[in-house]
């Protein structure tokens, strides 16, 4: 490892604001100023609310306390202001986590809407050794049924025939309709093709 990228900070930092154009441009070029490079950036809207999430590296004189406080200027007062958070992470950006392809796999659940479902959900990942790496919500516009895509990691699992006959326990017990596919399926019967 280079001398330079041992002397560099390590930060996660999450940015929570009302939806507008430009934040994601006003905060990347914020970082940028202050000598930060982004290793890798997730951003979503929920309900018009804008959540983002950036792992970066900054020369060893930027502090916590100076990007955090960068950050909050670029909002206003109200619904306008930025909710900023920075955590200083020990050593060395760690490396994106690598998943085999054989333990990629795509969880559908489907159901009545009602409050527990996605703890429900999560629950049985647990119980199960299978780990949330993505996950998506959403529930229909009559507001009756409720449907997450999880994307998840079954290395940790004991063994998918057993899974299998877990879930298929849980969805009975819970009233829901559970599909776990593995990767490769999903996106090969998901793609959009373009002919």
């Amino acid at each position: 490892m280079a001398a330079a990228e041992e002397s560099r900070r390590q930060f996660v930092i999450s940015v929570m604001a009302w939806d507008r154009v430009g934040i994601v441009s006003q905060v990347s070029e914020a970082v940028a100023s202050m000598g930060g490079d982004i290793a890798d950036l997730r951003q979503q809207v929920l309900r018009n609310y804008l959540t983002m999430i950036i792992y970066a590296s900054f020369p060893a004189g930027v502090d916590r306390q100076t990007v955090e406080e960068r950050l909050q200027l670029l909002g206003g007062e109200g619904r306008d202001a930025l909710a900023v958070q920075v955590r200083e992470i020990g050593g060395v950006l760690p490396e994106q986590s690598r998943v085999g392809q054989e333990d990629l796999y795509v969880l559908t659940a489907q159901g009545p809407n009602r409050i527990g479902f996605v703890a429900a959900v999560s629950g049985f990942c647990a119980e199960n050794r299978i780990n949330i790496l993505d996950l998506y919500t959403t529930e229909s516009p009559e507001g009756g049924s409720y449907t997450m895509i999880l994307l998840v990691d079954t290395s940790g699992c004991p063994s998918m025939e057993e899974v299998r006959r877990n879930m298929k326990a849980f969805a009975e017990q819970k009233g829901l309709s559970l599909v776990l596919q593995h990767y490769d399926i999903f996106r090969a019967t998901n793609e959009i093709r373009i002919f």
